[in-house]
């Protein structure tokens, strides 16, 4: 390869001109070729937090048949479930004020860390929890702290992640909170509930553990005018030993967004909303956690022991519901592959579709029982077989997808506000989901809630697959560049973005 060098322009903007230069050449090598475990080993890490949040919302599963059994330690009544089921959502609502402040004070990975500790709080009261209140403060707080995680994770990992491993680093976070569905489930099938609860200890403290070791942000710290750590921050990252010319532009072209962020800091609801690039960010990655989330995800992964019961198969509901779990996360390979390879709009819509199916065949089952005389008892394995080919399809794009848009879609000066939108909506949303789930299926039948998700899934996807632009294999820079229409100069050896975001 002919290495060309690079010219410093006016505004910042790096142009390619003729001439050799071997020492750039070889250079431009071994910073694509530094070594970038700290990259994997902190998304590592910081996913042991999705994990730990992944516990969260999957622990009703196993929980509530219990607590409704007559082994259960603590009477609680049926609103007082519904309330269990619900408060993480509720919490996650009054959590998002922490947002506003999260991204300003304490970096990233302070903020991050800080949430480790109340998970630790949270399952000590519950396994000596002997009432409703003992359960459902804790319930409440980890709806504050789990979603505030949520948010956090991607943002961490999308900056400190290079762009062709950065969509299977953003993965790793619905891949650990899917290990952590898996984790409550197993668990829940073959031992007690108190045991459960003790178990739930072990992620927290590994995750405080590790992640206490793993770098800030370079963008945070150019935030924060630490330019020299910045520096050392990206050299580490990049797994490169020498501060040559590739180490300080990829430096100056964060510097870039960084004093644009500065920049555009009047008033950043504003920013988001009436500038038309941000406003189309919003929308579409609105519309993919809407679709997630109405296509059922939330409400099968909550009361899935409950819907298998419902059911009357014969295999054990508790067995069913960890087979689920297991297969979600054995797809787990097989769906950063196929998302990196084709891209994320294309394995959106097929991943909608066939999860549409899935919710169609749970339907008819449900209806053929409840709707009709036929005995279905010969059947009885359908809905499993439904469960089966929605679980699969959704392992394979919409559940992991949304999570990719959060730290691929927004600059930085807009980050804030965008996921304050996000987690108002989506909490609101998700305690609609969970509080109307059961009394829809008693009003108009848990059939036609079923058939509500798939024409919800299919039609989400489909407007997801329209609206969204392709980020596959792009810098942070250049989705903006695409999302705000501006032009970027393009060389066959380098590509360099020549406008701010």
């Amino acid at each position: 390869m002919r290495a060309k060098q690079l010219k410093d322009t006016k505004n910042g903007e790096f142009k390619i001109i003729p001439g050799e230069d071997e020492l750039m050449r070889e250079e431009e090598k071994d910073f694509e070729k530094g070594n970038r475990y700290l990259q994997y080993l902190a998304s590592i890490s910081v996913s042991l937090l999705s994990m730990t949040c992944g516990t969260i919302y999957t622990w009703t599963s196993p929980a509530l048949p219990h607590l409704r059994s007559n082994n259960s330690e603590i009477i609680l009544t049926e609103t007082e479930l519904v309330w269990i089921a619900t408060l993480p959502d509720i919490g996650a609502f009054f959590g998002n004020v922490a947002m506003i402040f999260a991204l300003q004070h304490f970096g990233r990975k302070y903020w991050i860390l800080f949430l480790g500790a109340p998970h630790i709080f949270m399952w000590l009261v519950i396994i000596f929890a002997t009432n409703f209140y003992m359960l459902s403060i804790p319930r409440f707080l980890s709806g504050i702290i789990g979603d505030l995680g949520f948010m956090l994770l991607p943002l961490y990992i999308g900056e400190i992640a290079d762009k062709d491993i950065r969509g299977i680093l953003l993965l790793l976070i619905k891949i650990f909170s899917n290990i952590g569905h898996m984790y409550v489930k197993t668990i829940g099938a073959f031992f007690s509930f108190r045991v459960l609860n003790i178990m739930m200890l072990f992620v927290p403290c590994l995750f405080f553990a590790t992640f206490l070791f793993m770098p800030e942000s370079p963008y945070y710290l150019l935030l924060m005018n630490r330019n020299e750590k910045a520096l050392k921050t990206l050299m580490k990252l990049k797994g490169v030993r020498n501060e040559g010319k590739m180490v300080h532009f990829e430096l100056e072209r964060m510097q870039n967004a960084v004093d644009d962020s500065r920049q555009n800091k009047k008033w950043m609801f504003g920013e988001l909303f009436f500038i038309k690039g941000n406003r189309r960010s919003l929308i579409i990655v609105l519309v993919a956690w809407l679709t997630k989330f109405l296509c059922g995800a939330t409400a099968i992964n909550s009361f899935t022991q409950e819907i298998l019961e419902a059911t009357e198969i014969e295999v054990s509901p508790k067995i069913c519901a960890m087979l689920l779990a297991v297969i979600e996360v054995l797809l787990t390979l097989s769906a950063t592959s196929i998302i990196e390879r084709a891209g994320r709009r294309w394995t959106f819509l097929l991943s909608g579709i066939f999860c549409s199916f899935g919710l169609l065949i749970v339907g008819v089952f449900f209806y053929l029982k409840l709707g009709t005389e036929l005995d279905v008892k010969p059947f009885s394995w359908l809905p499993l077989f439904g469960l089966f080919v929605y679980q699969i399809s959704f392992s394979l794009g919409i559940a992991y997808i949304p999570i990719i848009m959060i730290g691929e879609m927004f600059s930085i000066d807009v980050k804030m506000p965008a996921m304050f939108c996000l987690n108002v909506s989506m909490s609101l949303l998700l305690i609609g989901i969970k509080v109307a789930f059961q009394k829809l299926n008693s009003v108009i039948g848990i059939y036609t809630t079923f058939w509500i998700f798939a024409v919800c899934c299919t039609v989400g996807s489909i407007v997801f697959f329209i609206i969204t632009p392709e980020t596959k294999g792009k810098t942070l820079e250049e989705i903006q560049d695409r999302l705000h229409r501006k032009k970027s100069y393009v060389s066959e050896e380098i590509i360099i973005p020549s406008e701010k975001y």
